[in-house]
């Protein structure tokens, strides 16, 4: 097959793929009434809740989700203190959704000095869940960053392929319901090996306690 008759058939198959996506699309979506973020408890596990952070009005209006969290919070074993932030969408059919945390450090003045993939064992289970970790740097300030995307049937570490399964889920189960998790530790005193034990911890947590937020629906399809 000649290199063009391969570019045709590949475009006859995106738009193949298009056609379908839109045919399904035009159902209004299904969408979840979770309960508030704001539920979420002040105390999970070993972690108690020491602050309530502002999220500035511009990231909101940039982000746009259907709710948002940030919290500090503080270990009863370490006394390490870390935050949790949370920006949950109903929908990924929106204008505006979550994007990668990681174009938006550099803009906060935070330059990566260590990134890679990392695996956070499941909260009483053998399995474990994929994360982004990040170690960045400010002057002397130092943080340990795990990140994902949570959807209601997987975690995701990038955006390509939470695009990807977004149409995928929309089709076959009607709902693109997600939320963006984020953990940041400082790199106190107590030393990098420890913010990253850290940072697992509460990784750990913040995954099982968005699991409520992405209860299976009978009816996802109708």
């Amino acid at each position: 097959m000649t290199r063009s008759a391969v570019l045709t058939a590949a475009a006859l198959s995106i738009l193949a793929v298009q056609a379908v996506a839109s045919h399904f699309l035009r159902h209004d979506p299904y969408l979840p009434s979770p309960p508030p973020l704001s539920a979420i408890p002040a105390r999970i596990g070993n972690w108690t809740e020491v602050s309530e952070e502002l999220v500035p009005p511009a990231a909101l209006e940039m982000l746009g989700p259907d709710d948002s969290l940030a919290r500090i919070y503080q270990s009863s074993e370490s006394g390490q203190e870390a935050e949790l932030f949370v920006v949950y969408y109903k929908s990924q059919l929106g204008t505006k959704n979550a994007h990668d945390p990681k174009v938006c450090l550099p803009g906060a003045g935070w330059n990566p000095i260590d990134s890679h993939l990392a695996q956070v064992p499941l909260s009483g289970s053998k399995g474990s869940f994929p994360v982004n970790y990040y170690r960045i740097k400010r002057g002397a300030d130092e943080q340990v960053v795990l990140y994902w995307f949570q959807t209601f049937n997987a975690v995701y570490t990038f955006e390509q392929q939470l695009r990807l399964h977004k149409l995928i889920d929309t089709i076959r189960d009607n709902r693109s319901d997600m939320a963006l998790v984020r953990v940041t530790v400082p790199v106190s005193g107590q030393g990098l090996a420890k913010a990253n034990s850290v940072a697992v911890q509460l990784a750990q947590i913040a995954h099982s306690q968005m699991l409520p937020y992405f209860a299976p629906t009978e009816k996802s399809g109708s």
